[in-house]
């Protein structure tokens, strides 16, 4: 099967544990870049966030791109794999975005 890839601007909370390195942010996009169909993790932007005991749930705005497989027009495959991913606790927006457009500008907030 081909693979395809499809950019997304995506709005989603990730669990970042309390020992990560970097700033919240660093550590939000890398736990999205470890989602096997993610290819790139762009702009990553924190919208919020919710401090726990363990870990703090960050509020990340991203531009995503994701391998979606041959059907690669289909956004609803983009938005499955990154519910499905590890650390993921929740996705609340998916929309297909121009792979060389800018999050910025966009007055979007999660």
């Amino acid at each position: 099967m081909a693979r395809t890839s499809r950019t997304v601007a995506a709005t989603l909370a990730v669990r970042v544990p309390v020992n990560a390195a970097g700033d919240l942010v660093d550590g939000a996009a890398r736990i999205v870049e470890r989602i096997d169909a993610v290819e790139r993790v762009d702009e990553p932007r924190m919208n919020g966030l919710a401090p726990g005991l363990n870990d703090t749930t960050v509020r990340l705005r991203a531009r995503v791109t994701v391998a979606v497989g041959d059907r690669g027009e289909d956004v609803a495959v983009a938005r499955r794999e990154l519910e499905a991913g590890v650390g993921v606790a929740d996705v609340a927006d998916v929309e297909a975005v121009d792979p060389d457009a800018t999050l910025a500008g966009r007055a979007r907030v999660g």
